[in-house]
């Protein structure tokens, strides 16, 4: 075999070697098994085939990079991309001067209204029924949003005037 056959074919191999580390490396990546290490199963086959290929590797290596070299290019991408990005955790809410705390809290958004029945005014609560103390009153006919209700949504917590209270819906139109 002549030596621009053999150059060919050790060139032909580190292609073909730097391909399959590619796949596995973007397979690990879309699986998310990937943990960013040097020392998972991507890295190590490409850089022990390399010295195996090295017959002629004195004259494939003059100006071509190995295929250890693409690997190793790509550890700090990898690294990057592996490490988890911390979640904040979320704020709970709570409402001041209440006896009990809602059971559900409406985003914001997603917050229903109601309209007070406009023949009489209602009181509102320190707690999600009539035997909690009464906090305020809201006059008939005024428009309150939720801000969040009791585990089967019969009473809602609304502010009015800078105060926290339940209201019933029983008595609420919805707006």
């Amino acid at each position: 075999m002549s030596s621009l056959r053999k150059k060919a074919l050790v060139r032909l191999l580190l292609c073909a070697l730097a391909l399959i580390a590619t796949i596995v490396f973007c397979v690990l990546l879309l699986t998310g098994t990937f943990d960013g290490a040097p020392s998972s199963g991507a890295a190590d086959p490409a850089s022990t085939s390399e010295p195996a290929s090295s017959d002629g590797a004195g004259s494939v290596s003059e100006g071509e990079p190995a295929a250890s070299d693409a690997t190793v290019s790509s550890d700090p991408a990898a690294e990057s991309a592996a490490e988890p990005t911390p979640t904040p955790e979320p704020t709970p809410v709570t409402f001041d001067g209440l006896s009990e705390q809602p059971a559900t809290v409406y985003a914001e958004g997603e917050q229903p209204t109601f309209t007070v029945t406009p023949d009489s005014t209602m009181n509102m609560r320190a707690g999600p029924g009539t035997d909690f103390d009464r906090v305020g009153q809201i006059p008939a006919g005024t428009t309150v949003t939720a801000l969040g209700a009791n585990a089967d949504e019969t009473w809602i917590v609304v502010e009015y005037e800078g105060t926290y209270g339940w209201l019933t819906k029983e008595y609420l139109n919805a707006a």
